[in-house]
């Protein structure tokens, strides 16, 4: 059943879905129609809204009943006699959304016959204005909501993929050992009904990054229209929010709201929300249930699996922190359609690191796939994200507390890859380099690191490095290896008294997990660092700069792209 406002496209998207999915199609108007000798409007003008709603709630349950059908609807019927919950009990309901301002630029341009909206462009806009007001919860009880406003083929594309089961990334035995991660490629949106039965008649309290409030609006008002008690705090985002004080707010807003260790948090936005939103699960009243709805590739690939959560503080990164698993993870592919260039890079990092570490095979595969990456390419994302969450997830159920050390060949530190220095650049800029892209810096020196202390075979630091730089990354790290960004290499958590539990490579998909003097290997990366060419030990890059905005740098200096 296709559903919404008027000139929101419902027959014409209605028409070509069917045509993907070789189903019959019909109109409820033109039924209408042709059951009456007149036109839906001419019907509406003759006999009143109240006659006219009769005859199309008889109709509506005749179709109901008959064989599988893509039925367009006309913008009332859902909200007549119980339309809404008649279409949910019988068929799949999608909701055609579209602003206002959209919907009226269309019902001038058209020459649909609309009664209820006058002949003006003001009273069009009046009349949507007033029918979205009262129709607009009813719609969010649909099962699917799609953005209309779209091209037309975007949209038919949009209704397919919601209209696709989720698909289970880990097995049984992996899911239970860890927690379910279903990926979708719809919109936050399609995991509403999923989400409800999860909750299960609890509270649910929403954690929404700011940076991705379009795409949890809907999700929002489906929530709602199903009687969910529901409570939304928004959070900035970015790691500079993954602070104490963030952190405040939600446990107050928690506390306001009533907000038990029996309901369910739930957050959407990137790895710094998901972390910081979920370490205020694990504290509130000793622990609250969790659910993540992550809306990077970095998150997607690294925080949707794990249990860690955390905040920053001025000493270091993800020092305050627990682990606290979630029940349930939705990977929403749609939202990565907007994200920005950098963002979507930064991202490969992880599955980078996991791939470098355990897989070479899965390492030659991304980088064959990196032209096509590089241009955002979800199919060609796909596949590695996939792939990488596999790896994560079965390391961590070897280790999930990260007990293990050194000659433990499952140690979940090794997961740390790159990230020892990597969260030292991310510290020292201030957080103007992504956590990714310090992630491809850590990796491309450790990797040197362990190979001129001849843990390494030779070639494998090169390998990574070149490989980083087809993907796009700055593997320039040198610029780094100041005294103030090695000496924050003092409070990582992976130091055990004068020794680092520090991943090292010794050949790409190969990492094993070692104890390292903490000093002997500060001076190791000072070293490398002091001997590069003179135009990569340069003056730190400004944060406006292509290099902190994590574009390949080849070692001459000449950009990658």
């Amino acid at each position: 059943m296709i559903i919404g406002m008027p000139a929101a496209g419902k027959t014409v998207v209605a028409a070509r879905v069917a045509e993907r999915v070789a189903l019959p199609c019909l109109d409820l108007d033109a039924l209408l129609q042709a059951e009456n000798g007149r036109s839906a409007a001419e019907l509406l003008r003759r006999e009143g809204e109240t006659v006219f709603r009769i005859h199309e709630a008889a109709l509506l349950e005749q179709v109901l009943s008959g064989p599988p059908t893509v039925i367009a609807v006309g913008g009332g019927a859902p909200c007549f006699h119980n339309g809404i919950e008649r279409m949910r009990a019988k068929a799949q309901v999608v909701w055609l959304d579209a602003p206002v301002e959209v919907l009226s630029e269309r019902a001038l341009l058209d020459d649909t016959d609309r009664p209820l909206l006058g002949d003006t462009r003001q009273s069009a806009k009046a009349a949507l204005v007033d029918l979205e007001l009262r129709r607009r919860a009813t719609y969010a009880q649909a099962h699917v909501h799609v953005d209309a406003s779209q091209p037309l083929n975007n949209v038919v594309n949009a209704v397919l993929c919601a209209l696709d089961p989720a698909e289970s990334l880990l097995s049984d035995d992996l899911a239970s050992a860890t927690h379910p991660v279903w990926l979708h490629g719809g919109a936050p949106a399609q995991a509403v009904e999923a989400l409800v039965a999860l909750a299960a008649g609890s509270k649910i309290a929403l954690v929404i990054d700011r940076g991705v409030a379009q795409w949890a609006q809907p999700l929002v008002e489906m929530l709602k229209a199903r009687g969910v008690d529901l409570t939304t705090i928004d959070v900035a985002g970015g790691e500079k929010s993954k602070d104490l004080r963030t952190a405040s707010r939600i446990w107050s807003a928690l506390a306001a709201a009533g907000v038990g260790r029996s309901d369910l948090l739930v957050a959407i936005g990137g790895g710094a929300t998901t972390d910081v939103a979920g370490f205020c699960a694990a504290t509130w009243q000793r622990g609250m249930r969790t659910a993540l709805i992550p809306t990077t590739v970095l998150a997607m690939a690294d925080a949707s699996v794990g249990a860690k959560t955390a905040i920053d503080t001025p000493e270091g990164k993800n020092l305050v922190g627990a682990f606290h698993r979630p029940e349930w993870v939705w990977l929403p592919l749609q939202v990565l359609q907007t994200l920005p260039a950098r963002q979507f890079r930064a991202g490969l990092a992880e599955i980078a690191k996991i791939f470098v570490s355990f897989d070479a095979g899965a390492w030659r595969a991304l980088l064959a796939d990196g032209p096509a990456l590089r241009r955002r390419s979800l199919a060609a994302l796909l596949p590695h994200l996939r792939a990488a969450v596999r790896h994560k997830a079965a390391v961590v159920a070897a280790d999930p507390l990260e007990r293990q050390g050194p000659g433990h060949a499952s140690a979940r530190a090794l997961l740390n890859l790159g990230h020892t220095l990597g969260h030292a650049i991310e510290a020292q800029s201030k957080f103007a380099v992504l956590h990714g892209e310090a992630v491809a810096l850590g990796l491309v020196a450790e990797a040197e690191a362990a190979e001129s202390t001849g843990v390494a075979a030779t070639g494998t630091a090169q390998a990574v490095r070149l490989g980083l730089e087809a993907l796009g990354f700055d593997t320039q790290w040198e610029r780094w290896a100041t005294a103030a960004t090695l000496a924050r290499i003092v409070s990582d958590k992976k130091r055990r008294g004068q020794q680092l539990w520090l991943p090292q490579l010794r050949g790409v998909g190969q990492a094993e997990l070692l104890a390292v003097d903490a000093a002997a290997w500060q001076t190791r990366l000072a070293e490398l660092g002091a001997t590069a060419p003179t135009n990569v030990r340069t003056t730190l890059p400004a944060a406006s700069s292509p290099q902190l905005g994590g574009f390949a740098q080849q070692r001459g200096g000449k950009n990658a792209d």
